[in-house]
C-alpha cells in the first residue's frame, strides 16, 4: 500500500486542524408519491449482481499474526472490576465477551488484538497483525473474527489466538463482520484492492491458504463493475474462509450486516436498505431509504432511523421509521427532528472531526480517505468521512425492548412506540452536541429489565425503560464512543482513550449482550433479562 505513516505525536497536533469543507448534504424530496416509486432499486441491484457486469474478487492475500505480550502493569485491579490500559491510547470499540473470555482491539492506529480472562483481566494471549485499525469482534464456534480498518479479515481461534484464515480484502475496511449459522458476512471496496502490497514475511507464516475459490480467468474480461457500485458484500464459509457469494452494493455496510432468521440486512452509507437470502444471497429487496443506522428486525418490522430534511423545512434532520419485512414499503415516519450530529457542515467544525482527521493521518492518511472508501456517501448521509469516523459510527440506532423503542437521536435518549414511532419520553444528555461531534451516548443495550448507555461525558447509565428514570451511574472517567457489552453482571466498555473497563455490578441478572448489537449477528435485540 502506498501510504505515509506519521509518528504518533503528529496525532494531538492534528486534531487542531481542520479538512476541507464537506459537501453539503442533499435534502429529501418532499413528493411522497414519486419518492415511494424510487425508493425501490431491487431490479438494479439484481442487474448489477448479473451476468452483464464484472464479478467481484475471487482472490485474496492472507494475512499474518505474530504472538504478543501485554506487560503485566496495563492490568489494574480495581474495587469493582478492573482497567486495561492499552499501549496505543486509541479509541477502543466494543469489547466482545464469550464463553468467559474478552476479546479487545488494540485501538485504531494499533496493530494488536488480545484475548483476557472476563472475570480479571489477565491475558490468555495477544497478537500483532500486520494490518492496522482492528474493529471489535464476534465469535463463534470457538472462532474469533474482526476486519482491520488496513484492510484485512482475520479468523483466529478463539482460546489459542492461532490463525485459521484472512484476507486482505480492500483498503479501507469500515465495517465490522457479522457471523450467523456458520457463515461470515462482511463488506469491502473493490477498487481498494489495487493497494495491495506483496505479503510481508512473518516468522510464524499461517498455514499456507488455498485461494477463496478457485481464480476465474477472463471473469473480468470485457466487463466493468456495474456503475455506481464502490463496494461487495461477501458470504464466507466461517471455518474456512471459503467465498459462498458475493454481491455489489453502492457503498460501505454501516457499522455491520443484520442476520436474522434466514435473511441478511445491511444499510448502506449512501442509505440504502439491502435484504438478501443469507444462504445463497439472493436480492430479496433494495429500497433507497436515506437510512441512517443498522437496522433492527422484530417480527414483521424493520426499526431504523432516516434523514428527513424535507420535513424540517430543509435543515438536516432525522426521524424513527418502521418498514414492512414482508412489503419493504414504509409503515410508518415519526415526526422529524433537526440533526446536527448528521450535518457535515456541523460536524466540520467539531472536535470528532479533528480527532478522526489525526486518527487517520496516523494510519496513512493524511490526505483525507481514500476515493475507494467512497467516503462522499458517508459525508452527505451522516456527516461523517474519515476512515476512523465512518468505522466508528453507531448512528442512532434503535434497541427494541420491554415493547417499546429506544435510541439515542444526537443529545437525548428517545423511548418511542413501535407501532407509530411517536415520543413516549426522553431525556437529554449532558454535553455540547456542536462542540463535541456526533452523539453523545452510543445506542443503548439491554440487560435485567433496565437499558445502558455509555456516554461522552465518561458515564455508564442504567435506566428503567418505563419513565427513563436513572437506577445507576457508575463513572468511568474518560469519553465514551462505543455501546457497552454486558455478561454475567460485568459491564465492558472501551474509552477514548484507550481503556478497556469491567464494572462487576454483582448483579447476575444483567446478561445477554456479548457484543456490539447484542450477539455476533448484530440483532440488536437480547432474549434475556425481560
Amino acid at each position: 500500500m502506498s501510504r505515509i505513516y506519521l509518528p504518533l505525536a503528529f496525532v494531538a497536533a492534528a486534531a487542531c486542524y481542520a479538512l476541507a469543507q464537506a459537501p453539503a448534504p442533499q435534502t429529501v424530496k418532499p413528493d411522497k408519491a414519486k419518492e415511494t416509486e424510487k425508493m425501490d432499486i431491487t431490479a438494479k441491484v439484481k442487474e448489477f449482481n448479473s451476468s452483464k457486469y464484472a464479478v467481484p474478487p475471487t482472490e485474496f492475500r492472507p494475512g499474518h499474526v505474530t504472538p504478543r505480550k501485554l506487560d503485566a502493569s496495563a492490568i489494574k485491579i480495581e474495587e469493582k472490576g478492573f482497567t486495561i490500559t492499552l499501549p496505543s491510547g486509541a479509541p477502543i470499540p466494543t469489547p466482545t465477551v464469550y464463553k468467559g473470555k474478552l476479546y479487545i482491539s488494540g485501538g485504531f492506529h494499533s496493530k494488536e488484538y488480545y484475548c483476557c480472562d472476563a472475570q480479571t483481566g489477565k491475558v490468555i494471549w495477544g497478537v500483532d497483525l500486520d494490518d492496522d485499525g482492528p474493529t471489535s469482534a464476534v465469535c463463534e464456534d470457538d472462532v474469533v473474527l474482526f476486519n482491520t480498518e488496513s484492510c484485512t479479515i482475520f479468523a483466529l481461534d478463539a482460546n489459542t489466538g492461532k490463525h485459521l484464515w484472512s484476507y486482505f480484502l480492500g483498503d479501507p475496511l469500515t465495517s465490522t463482520p457479522t457471523i450467523c449459522k456458520g457463515r461470515v458476512y462482511t463488506s469491502y471496496p473493490a477498487a481498494g484492492r489495487a493497494e495491495q502490497a506483496p505479503a510481508q514475511p512473518q516468522n510464524n507464516a499461517p498455514p499456507k491458504q488455498k485461494p477463496a475459490t478457485p481464480a476465474q480467468p477472463g471473469a473480468m474480461a470485457g466487463k466493468q463493475p456495474p456503475p455506481g457500485a464502490t463496494h461487495v458484500l461477501a458470504c464466507f464459509e466461517l471455518k474456512t474462509g471459503k467465498i459462498l457469494w458475493q454481491r455489489w452494493i453502492d457503498s460501505d455496510v454501516m457499522s455491520a450486516p443484520v442476520a436474522i432468521d434466514d435473511e441478511l440486512y445491511a444499510t448502506s452509507f449512501a442509505g440504502t436498505v439491502y435484504k438478501f437470502q443469507q444462504k445463497d444471497g439472493a436480492i430479496l429487496s433494495a429500497q433507497r431509504s436515506n437510512a441512517t443506522s443498522a437496522p433492527v428486525i422484530v417480527g414483521n418490522n424493520v426499526y431504523l432511523t432516516q434523514r428527513a430534511d424535507a420535513e424540517a423545512g430543509g435543515k438536516v434532520a432525522e426521524r424513527v421509521a418502521g418498514i414492512g419485512r414482508d412489503t419493504s414499503r414504509p409503515s410508518f415516519e415519526a415526526p422529524a427532528k433537526e440533526a446536527k450530529y448528521l450535518d457535515a457542515k456541523v460536524q466540520e467544525k467539531s472536535a470528532l472531526k479533528a480527532v478522526g482527521g489525526a486518527l487517520d493521518a496516523a494510519n496513512g492518511f493524511g490526505a483525507g480517505a481514500p476515493a475507494a472508501a467512497n467516503p462522499s456517501a458517508a459525508l452527505s448521509n451522516v456527516g461523517q468521512g474519515n476512515v476512523s469516523t465512518m468505522q466508528a459510527f453507531q448512528g442512532s440506532r434503535l434497541l427494541h425492548f420491554a415493547e417499546a423503542n429506544f435510541n439515542c437521536m444526537g443529545d437525548e435518549i428517545v423511548c418511542s412506540d413501535p407501532k407509530d414511532g411517536k415520543t413516549r419520553w426522553s431525556v437529554k444528555l449532558k454535553g455540547d452536541l456542536e462542540k463535541h461531534g456526533g452523539h453523545l451516548a452510543a445506542p443503548p443495550a439491554a440487560a435485567g429489565g433496565s437499558i445502558f448507555l455509555s456516554t461522552l461525558e465518561g458515564n455508564v447509565i442504567q435506566m428503567e425503560p418505563e419513565k427513563g428514570k436513572i437506577q445507576t451511574t457508575w463513572k468511568v472517567g474518560a469519553p465514551i464512543r462505543s455501546q457497552p457489552a454486558i455478561e454475567n453482571g460485568r459491564i465492558y466498555v472501551g474509552t477514548q482513550n484507550g481503556k478497556v473497563i469491567c464494572i462487576n455490578t454483582g448483579d447476575a441478572r444483567l446478561t445477554g449482550w456479548s457484543t456490539w448489537g447484542a450477539n455476533a449477528a448484530h440483532t440488536n435485540v437480547t432474549t434475556t433479562g425481560k
